[in-house]
């Protein structure tokens, strides 16, 4: 046990010491905050797109034209990467006198053409038809994937909606009356503890889909790190000596629990950080995220589902790591393992829409998935029995990891060259079992 404590506080300080950890647990806050507020800083410095409306309809100062025109003015089309409303401005020159929407066409494109490679050309919206059928088209010079089509088609829904009632002889009182008109719908569970449901019932959920989230990229990093070092001490020959000094169960789990206490400790400065931008949010917002996070021992199970996670997955992948001479042999056998642990990201989302559907509730039980999945089934009531066996299951699963990555390990770092890992895992177990 005393070497066991030694190997995993020697993995934990060679880790935490290093300049990359601590670089990148001072700038990952930094980062995340950055995320945050990067989109609004560009929506700030960003132009406001400009619009230039060409009615073809021939109705004047009740057409769709001068409704739209109105819609700009008053700051109500917005333009969705930026947030920022559409601002009115004159038809070209050009395309002022086109009497059909392919006329039009064919002067904006030349318009477009025409400009100056630096200069921003606005979008130009075309209008024809009647309210029964109107065409509308809106000209961009750069084909954008978000642009203002959703708002200009609202606004023009409604001028079309509004200018029918008109024709069926209501006044403005009434279409404003219905257009005001709608159906409200509230969801109620017992569940709930107003009875109806809110966001903050939903935050349990929430939170165990972004701690499932997490958990998936902590243990594939930790994972991914415990096969690099394991490469790297093979093929410098250090791994021979230190299979000699101490038990290959105590150096494989000291490397595993190391590179935990790790993670727990880059997680305890993130939540601090997070406690601290916590303050400028509304108290009673605070308040019930933390309740969702402590709800049903939330906490709890994730760290214990961090712990077997890491002992399952460390293991497999040290094992197979003793049997690798380079780094780059290791790097490559890291990507399809790595590609395994990407299933439970999709099997999340599906668990988060449909939680008891039984593929969902089966893969709760799978033990390389439980680490991830019986957190949303846990947050969405499971029984006790489900929990339960997926435990055992687990538990069970992780040991026999733990013993093949030690049989892996010890035979692994003591061959050179090409080995079959299958053969060595076999011969191991033949010499366990011989009376």
């Amino acid at each position: 046990m005393r070497r066991l404590l030694i190997i995993l506080w020697r993995e934990y300080l060679a880790y935490l010491l290093t300049p990359g950890f601590l670089v990148t647990l001072v700038t990952l806050p930094l980062v995340l905050v950055a995320s945050l507020s990067l989109p609004a800083l560009l929506s700030r410095q960003a132009p406001a797109p400009e619009v230039a409306v060409l009615d073809l309809t021939g109705l004047g100062s009740t057409g769709p034209g001068a409704y739209i025109e109105a819609q700009i003015r008053e700051g109500r089309t917005r333009n969705l990467p930026q947030e920022r409303a559409a601002i009115l401005t004159e038809t070209p020159a050009g395309v002022a006198g086109a009497r059909t929407p392919e006329e039009a066409g064919r002067r904006i494109q030349d318009f477009y053409r025409g400009a100056l490679p630096d200069a921003s050309p606005p979008a130009v919206l075309v209008l024809s038809g009647t309210a029964e059928s109107l065409d509308a088209r809106l000209w961009t010079p750069r084909a954008r994937l978000i642009d203002l089509s959703g708002e200009l088609e609202r606004a023009l829904t409604d001028w079309s909606r509004q200018t029918r009632m008109r024709a069926l002889g209501l006044d403005a009182g009434e279409i404003d009356a219905l257009s005001r008109t709608g159906v409200e719908m509230s969801a109620y569970s017992p569940e709930s503890r107003t009875g109806r449901i809110t966001l903050t019932d939903r935050l349990p959920h929430l939170a165990a889909l972004g701690v499932s989230y997490l958990l998936v990229s902590l243990i594939l990093a930790g994972a991914g790190m415990v096969l690099t070092s394991v490469a790297e001490e093979k093929s410098s020959r250090v791994i021979e000596v230190l299979v000699t000094s101490a038990h290959p169960a105590e150096l494989l789990l000291g490397k595993v629990l190391g590179l935990l206490c790790l993670f727990l400790t880059a997680l305890g400065a993130l939540t601090g950080a997070g406690v601290l931008a916590a303050g400028q949010l509304p108290p009673g917002i605070v308040l019930d995220v933390i309740r969702a996070v402590l709800s049903q021992g939330l906490l709890g199970w994730a760290t214990l589902f961090l712990a077997f996670g890491f002992l399952l997955y460390g293991s497999i992948f040290a094992g197979l790591a003793a049997f690798c001479e380079t780094p780059r042999e290791a790097q490559s056998l890291a990507t399809p393992l790595s590609l395994f642990l990407l299933i439970p990201l999709f099997l999340v989302i599906s668990a988060i829409q449909t939680p008891e559907s039984p593929v969902i509730r089966i893969a709760a039980l799978f033990p390389p998935f439980t680490p991830f999945l019986m957190l949303l089934r846990i947050a969405d009531g499971a029984p006790a029995w489900e929990v339960a066996t997926g435990l055992v299951l687990m538990a069970a699963t992780t040991a026999g990891a733990v013993w093949i990555g030690v049989q892996a390990y010890r035979t692994g770092a003591l061959t050179q060259g090409s080995s079959n890992l299958w053969t060595l895992l076999r011969s191991r177990l033949k010499l366990r079992l011989r009376p």
